[in-house]
């Protein structure tokens, strides 16, 4: 049995139910948190509570979870597939998905759905908890992954991705606006020491360059193109941020300026791959449309655009 109980303080007055235990125990995401709450395992006032309840100074919060109930899987997600055949497939990966079980996340991934459709034809490489999973993309970053569905097929495309020989472009929309027009953002990443959830610009972390192209802008948000040249964890989102233009929606990296959705979907999405077949050699360019979720800040943007 999992219990905590505590009292909210005066400065955690105002926020959530949700995003403070997901904030609290971040080793959990905001979706455990919240299947939970709708199962009564979480309490305020020893009341039946709600993920959008707005928490007071001294409630009292109680949760109680079983272990039994820990380990109930979630179901894995529909798998989109856009390419496939005898040695890999494309996979385009909706925001709110994990790429591969991690801690908070046993089940309900990619990885998941990708062993029950392709079975045994899976790359395993990478371990039994990643069948075919080359790389990944943030849960909460949405577009184009690749699966290998084999071990020679796996080795090819590692090898790619270390020589930067696969072409990787995002598009995100942003808070702010770069100072130039084009640049490459190139400083060092590593976990942060204070928050293992985190990553940090430091000096001694492993090197990290990310090219951008401003496409458009307004006063307040702007459309950008990237490219991602080494491909650390979080790279693109704390790259952003450094330079005072963080992913929209992004609050683990932006603060609560740039929420603007309720879901924690941020405005980043890897709508480009290009790569050379890792058995056949043949050049293959994949892109994907951006989700609807940009849309409407799209329009904020080109309605009083500045092509500068």
């Amino acid at each position: 049995m999992r219990h905590h109980e505590f009292r909210i303080k005066p400065e955690e007055a105002g926020e959530r139910l949700d995003r403070m235990l997901a904030r609290i125990f971040p080793e959990e995401s905001r979706s455990f948190w919240q299947k939970y709450i709708k199962n009564s395992s979480v309490l305020v006032n020893n009341k039946i509570s709600k993920s959008s309840q707005i928490l007071e100074a001294n409630d009292l919060v109680t949760i109680n979870i079983s272990k039994c109930e820990e380990h109930i899987a979630i179901e894995a997600p529909p798998l989109h597939i856009i390419y496939e055949d005898q040695d890999l497939a494309v996979i385009e990966k909706a925001a709110g998905i994990v790429t591969h079980a991690a801690p908070g996340h046993s089940s309900g991934t990619l990885a998941d759905s990708a062993q029950d459709y392709f079975g045994s034809m899976l790359s395993d490489l990478a371990g039994s908890n990643r069948p075919g999973i080359v790389h990944r993309l943030d849960k909460d970053t949405s577009g184009l992954l690749l699966i290998a569905k084999n071990n020679e097929a796996h080795k090819g495309l590692a090898a790619a991705f270390k020589k930067h020989q696969v072409l990787r472009e995002y598009e995100a929309i942003v808070l702010g606006v770069p100072k130039t027009r084009t640049g490459m953002i190139d400083a060092a990443l590593a976990r942060d020491s204070r928050d293992r959830t985190r990553m940090s610009v430091q000096a001694d972390g492993k090197e990290a360059q990310t090219y951008f192209e401003l496409l458009a802008n307004n006063k307040e948000l702007s459309h950008l193109r990237l490219r991602l040249h080494t491909g650390r964890t979080h790279q693109i989102r704390v790259h952003l941020a450094m330079i005072d233009c963080p992913v929209l929606n992004d609050e683990k990296y932006g603060g609560k300026r740039v929420r603007v959705l309720e879901e924690d979907d941020i405005f980043l999405h890897a709508s480009k791959l290009e790569f050379s077949h890792p058995v056949s050699g043949e050049e293959l360019s994949f892109s994907s449309k951006l989700p609807l979720r940009f849309e409407s800040y799209l329009q904020k943007i080109y309605m009083d655009v500045d092509l500068r």
